[in-house]
This record gives structure tokens, C-alpha cells and sequence, in this order.
């Protein structure tokens, strides 16, 4: 009677070890989806990062572009959609570059009674926060002033290949054109500093801030350039 003892113990032997290696097979598949899930999460953050910041540099492109009254290709721009210069209509987003003291301080009078001081992408540095893409109320107050992509040059967001440039209810990237005046007198006497100094035709530095913010609601990128039209020399 006691026979068949031995064979139910192996039987059930048996079974614990398939169970324990079903176990084992079973956390091996956890484990390898796991890690593959992170791979795909870092690569899709990776991805988003990288698109949102090739559109912070086609921003600072388009700013230049626009500070120097540009087309993409070089030409003037001289369509609708281009800056007009002594159209001043701050509160209507009518603003352009001065290229004297007389016309930035027009532009400052007009952008006084804004805060932020900015309209259509142009500032003073009277009413700007610092660092203030690291407040969201003081940048949702930002975007309300900026520029988008290719409003003012007519660069065509198309043409990039990146949807973040895209304007309209799913926009992703601005930027804005800080205003510093430069005293032009303090670089007369030859050497760095006169080589260095603006255009006395246009005595400015230009502080030129993106942002842009990529498909996840986590990513934004950040850039800040200045820009100074140099002298030219005969």
C-alpha cells in the first residue's frame, strides 16, 4: 500500500519546481517590460527635450531676423506682416526697433503704462521681471507680449519640420527682444571697446530671450543670447 508513496513525493516535487520556475520566468517578463518601459519614457523625454530645444534656437534666428528687419532668405522685409517703422501702437502690438534715443524713448513712454513692458515680442527693461520663465504667472503674463515664430520676418513654421513652432492655440515657443541702451560715447578712443560698441545707428544691446515648451507638460527649454549690430567699418 505504501508503493506508490515515493512517486506522489517526486510528483509533487516536480510540481514546486515548475511552479517555482513559472515564478521565476514570470518576474524575468515583469523585470524586462519594466525596464523597457523606462528606456521608451527616457527616449520619449529625450525626444521631447531635443524638439523643444532645436525650437528655443530657431526662436533666437528668428529674433536676429526680426531685429535687423529680415526674411529667411536675406531679403528685406517689407510684407504686412513686418515691422512698420513709426507705427507705435503698443497697446495694439504695432512696435518696431528704434534706431536712435529719440525713438526708444517714444517706445518707453508708449510701453510705460504696460507691465510687463512689452508689446508683440519688443521690451524695456522697466517693468520685466528677472528670470521670469521661473514664475508661471509673471511667463503666462509674457506670452501674452511676445512673438511667435515667423510673425514678423515671415519665416513659415512648416518649413522647420517641428511642430512646436506651430502659432495659434497650440503654440509652444515665444520670444521677446530686451532693449538696453548703449552710451555710444564711452568708445571713442580706438581699442576693444570701440571695436566692441553698436552701430551708432542703432545704440542698443538686444537681449533676446525663447522659450519654448515641448509636447509633455513637464519640458521647457530655455535660451538667452544678446545681439549687437556692429559698426561698419570703411
Amino acid at each position: 500500500m505504501n508503493s506508490h508513496r515515493p512517486e506522489l513525493r517526486q510528483r509533487g516535487i516536480s510540481l514546486f519546481i515548475v511552479l517555482v520556475m513559472v515564478l521565476l520566468s514570470t518576474l524575468l517578463v515583469l523585470g524586462s517590460s519594466r525596464t523597457a518601459l523606462i528606456s521608451e519614457m527616457a527616449t520619449g523625454h529625450d525626444s521631447d527635450h531635443q524638439r523643444a530645444l532645436e525650437a528655443a534656437h530657431a526662436m533666437l534666428r528668428d529674433a536676429e531676423f526680426d531685429i535687423t528687419g529680415e526674411q529667411p532668405d536675406g531679403s528685406r522685409c517689407e510684407a504686412s506682416t513686418c515691422r512698420q517703422r513709426g507705427v507705435l501702437d503698443a497697446s495694439g502690438g504695432k512696435v518696431f526697433f528704434p534706431t536712435d534715443t529719440s525713438e526708444f524713448r517714444n517706445l518707453q513712454a508708449a510701453l510705460a503704462p504696460m507691465s510687463p513692458s512689452c508689446s508683440a515680442g519688443i521690451c524695456v527693461p522697466d517693468k520685466l521681471q528677472a528670470q521670469f520663465w521661473t514664475d508661471r504667472k509673471a511667463l503666462d503674463l509674457m506670452k501674452k507680449v511676445a512673438a511667435s515664430y515667423g510673425a514678423h520676418t515671415g519665416a513659415d513654421a512648416i518649413d522647420t519640420g517641428n511642430p512646436l513652432l506651430a502659432s495659434g492655440a497650440g503654440q509652444h515657443a515665444w520670444y521677446w527682444v530686451e532693449l538696453l541702451p548703449y552710451d555710444t560715447t564711452v568708445a571713442t578712443e580706438g581699442g576693444l571697446a570701440e571695436d566692441l560698441a553698436p552701430d551708432s545707428t542703432a545704440p542698443f544691446v538686444y537681449r533676446i530671450t525663447a522659450v519654448a515648451h515641448g509636447l509633455r507638460a513637464t519640458t521647457q527649454t530655455v535660451l538667452q543670447t544678446t545681439l549687437v549690430r556692429k559698426k561698419h567699418k570703411s
